[in-house]
């Protein structure tokens, strides 16, 4: 069987994305297995994201589960003498004509630099390769700079979900993007 969540976006690959507003690149490309530490360590940063664990992050690479997509963003300059030169990831999963973002994460200090919008522009492109007729996804309504990410990307709040988060207790927004069908 091939392997699909690691196939899928394979022009992705190698993109690279100027960063700002300093020196380097980074790469948007398909995250692999050996990813899924990074992930996790990035992930458990950030109290905003949706918390899963590692087995969880590695049954989107096992055969015949169901399609994901796990896209990381990278800092090619391995210099830094970070431990982690994840900037972001994201996890989508995608089935039928939806596309559901499960979770996206931008580290703190590489935040306000387009890593999110290239994550998800890179999403939407997946998406549309597979035929998907829409995006989903929750967010946390104290989260701005999300919103206003989703926004500027043409997602729009479809739904209100009260209580929908723990750790603090809070308020879900459902936001939709509609994609073109193949031909439109």
């Amino acid at each position: 069987m091939v392997f699909r969540n690691i196939l899928l976006c394979a022009m992705l690959f190698g993109t690279r994305h100027k960063r700002r507003p300093s020196g380097g690149a980074a790469i948007v490309r398909q995250a692999t297995i050996d990813d899924v530490p990074a992930i996790v360590s990035l992930e458990r940063d950030s109290p905003l994201a949706s918390h899963w664990s590692e087995a969880a992050y590695r049954t989107a690479f096992e055969p015949g589960a169901p399609t994901r997509m796990v896209l990381v963003c990278r800092d090619e300059d391995q210099t830094t003498g970070r431990k982690n030169l994840l900037q972001g990831f994201l996890l989508a999963r995608i089935s039928g004509g939806e596309c559901e973002l499960e979770n996206i994460v931008v580290a703190g200090h590489f935040q306000r630099r387009g890593i999110g919008t290239q994550l998800m522009q890179a999403l939407i492109k997946a998406a549309l390769e597979q035929r998907a007729l829409q995006i989903f996804l929750e967010v946390r309504e104290s989260n701005a700079a999300a919103r206003s990410l989703y926004a500027k990307l043409g997602f729009q709040i479809t739904n209100r979900r009260q209580s929908y988060y723990n750790h603090p207790t809070e308020d879900a927004f459902l936001y939709a993007l509609a994609l073109k069908e193949s031909g439109d």
